[in-house]
């Protein structure tokens, strides 16, 4: 049985590293000093291993065992040839069920928003001085992040997806979104030469 020892002072900046086989290097632990001390370590060879294990004081014997389950058979295995460069990514992404995310525009949200029957709800725990439009402004951010996949949405996309589901005036809509990010509620998003918000999700999940 083929082991390895090794032994590093806490003091020096040396490694002591025997390996070979076990009658051969338990004499030079002996003669080196070290038959109490260091990190013994069976190496496994194929087939079954003892599982005894010796404990030393500063570490103890690792037995290599066979791995579970048959022995792999390389011929079993599907072999998929492609000229490099030649995967259509975005069809093999639909294929496998994965979707690109993909920034929903105005026309989308109105669409979707359209359909409600009745204006959402803000957070209960929360004071908002604006309650109709707050609860729109969470609609808009819950469909960006699980509908769409997007983080955020561009100001001006937010601004006009809100228009006209609220009695606050449309000069004064910008100001009191970034007066939600003041408050925490939301998160800026920077992309180019647009400014972006995105929600905070314990507003975006609050009941």
């Amino acid at each position: 049985m083929r082991t390895c020892f090794r032994f590093r002072p806490t003091e020096d900046d040396v490694e002591v590293l025997i390996e070979g086989e076990d009658d051969w290097v338990s004499q030079w632990r002996a003669e080196l000093g070290l038959s109490d001390i260091g990190w013994l370590e069976r190496l496994g060879t194929g087939g079954s291993v003892d599982d005894e294990s010796e404990e030393v004081s500063t570490g103890s014997v690792v037995a290599t065992k066979p791995l579970p389950g048959p022995t792999p058979d390389p011929s079993k295995v599907v072999t998929v040839r492609r000229t490099i460069g030649d995967m259509n990514l975005e069809e093999e992404m639909v294929r496998l069920g994965i979707f690109k995310s993909e920034s929903p525009t105005v026309e989308s949200l109105i669409e979707i928003l359209d359909e409600y029957d009745e204006a959402p709800l803000p957070p209960s725990s929360g004071i908002t001085t604006e309650p109709v439009l707050e609860g729109w402004l969470r609609e808009v951010m819950r469909l960006a992040v699980r509908r769409f996949g997007v983080m955020g949405l561009p100001v001006d996309v937010i601004i006009e997806s809100l228009e006209g589901r609220h009695d606050l005036d449309e000069d004064l809509v910008e100001n009191w979104i970034e007066r939600q990010y003041e408050l925490g509620k939301l998160v800026k998003v920077y992309g180019g030469e647009r400014l972006g918000y995105g929600p905070v999700p314990i507003w975006l999940d609050a009941a």
